[in-house]
């Protein structure tokens, strides 16, 4: 009798073992993210951090081209998750019905030049891609930071310093095109390559001391932009939308930012504007990269245009001609920080110019856009042919000077109130 007492209380134990696996076995869950290869050390450390926080969750990642993540996706590989290195290519997983919901742009990226530590072929800047003999690498065709070099040669073809003939002669130097950027910068790191276009946070510190880093001139740079998005037939889609939030998070953002990309966040501006008494006029507000510049320097690092006007100024009718760099470009240099994630959010900007004397005039950019207004205005470093001591903002197509600040000591970006609700 004992015997059978004690054969059922282990049956019983037994069976509730089993049972115990199987519920555990049935909260286990696994997150498959289909991420941009550029993204391999920061989302690593992002998984590690949300399956601490998520007990019984496994984060699964998969990182390649963005456009062969597309692909895969496209042609039904299971993911939950796709964070695309562009929008080109999560527009290209969304037309194939692979995407739920919105997608959110969650990082931001430069793009740089690396070359090998002992810099064989000597190379300084962009314009020694074009010399002779260069070896250079860059990503394949449809790879998202190939779009953006196509794009930051579309720009240098239209500047005459560079041209058509720099872009025939970078071309010409490329001998390897890549099926991801890690692997260019994999290349240039082995010194099998002179050179390499990749983001900023593909030097990573496996191979920080293996290249050189040079920073290509904010004029002509591009800026890289990250969506992600939960796909349309995820596991989990509660799961897939709170992984989506810690990146979004400030925690997520802090690690994005640790690992050389630039935070989606847009912190809040002061309500005053700081202007400077060196000499020097500065560019702040929403933008990434924060400008201090002298006339000299405003002369030797912007495409010089010159501007013949005639204005009201009071009675008096003025007539005089003015040099100097596009506004657009001084603002394009500064890298504007816009929510990629509202329609023409851009178009609610606007620019405060400030003068020496406290003097204020305000310029809409969808004055100076291109796509929109695409005004010729100046930041005008001469006028008559005679240097200026401080800048001079040019508005050619306004019949009254009101506008024409000068003594410029102050440009600041800054966007609309927010509605509200």
């Amino acid at each position: 009798m004992k015997r059978r007492v004690l054969s059922i209380l282990l049956l019983t134990v037994v069976l509730a073992l089993s049972l115990a696996g199987i519920t555990t076995a049935q909260d286990a869950q696994t997150l498959t993210v289909f991420a941009a290869s550029s993204l391999t050390d920061a989302f690593t450390e992002i998984g590690d951090n949300f399956k601490a926080a998520h007990e019984g969750v496994d984060v699964v990642f998969n990182f390649g081209s963005s456009s062969t993540l597309a692909t895969q996706l496209s042609e039904g590989a299971p993911a939950d998750i796709f964070a695309s290195a562009n929008a080109r290519q999560m527009t290209v997983a969304n037309d194939a019905g692979r995407i739920a919901g919105k997608p959110q742009t969650f990082a931001k990226n430069r793009l740089i030049l690396v070359v090998p530590a002992d810099n064989p072929a000597n190379i300084q800047s962009l314009r020694d891609l074009a010399n002779e003999g260069v070896k250079l690498v860059i990503a394949a065709p449809s790879v998202p930071v190939r779009d953006y070099t196509d794009a930051m040669l579309a720009k240098l073809v239209t500047d005459a310093s560079y041209g058509e003939a720099y872009q025939t002669a970078f071309m010409g130097n490329v001998v390897s095109e890549e099926d991801n950027v890690r692997q260019v910068s994999a290349k240039v790191a082995l010194g099998e390559a002179d050179a390499g276009l990749v983001y900023k946070s593909d030097v990573t510190p496996d191979i920080a001391d293996q290249v050189i880093a040079i920073q290509i001139p904010d004029a002509i740079n591009t800026l890289a932009t990250y969506p992600i998005a939960a796909t349309d037939n995820a596991a989990n889609p509660e799961l897939a939308g709170e992984f989506i939030s810690y990146v979004l998070s400030d925690e997520g953002q802090d690690i994005l930012t640790k690992w050389g990309f630039i935070s989606v966040r847009i912190p809040a501006l002061p309500a005053t504007v700081s202007v400077p008494t060196d000499g020097t006029f500065t560019v702040d507000g929403q933008i990434l990269n924060s400008l201090s510049l002298s006339v000299d320097a405003l002369k030797a690092n912007y495409t010089p245009h010159t501007a013949d006007v005639t204005y009201k100024s009071g009675e008096e009718t003025v007539t005089a001609s003015f040099t100097g760099a596009s506004l657009w470009d001084v603002l394009g240099s500064a890298q504007p920080n816009f929510n990629t994630d509202v329609k023409n959010d851009k178009l609610s900007a606007f620019i405060v110019a400030t003068g020496s004397d406290g003097y204020q005039a305000v310029i809409a950019w969808g004055e100076i856009d291109p796509d929109f207004g695409n005004q010729p205005i100046l930041v005008a470093f001469e006028r008559d042919g005679e240097a200026l001591e401080l800048p001079t903002l040019v508005v050619p197509g306004d019949a009254r000077g009101g506008r024409y600040v000068s003594g410029l000591v102050n440009l600041s970006l800054r966007d609309a109130p927010t509605v509200g609700q």
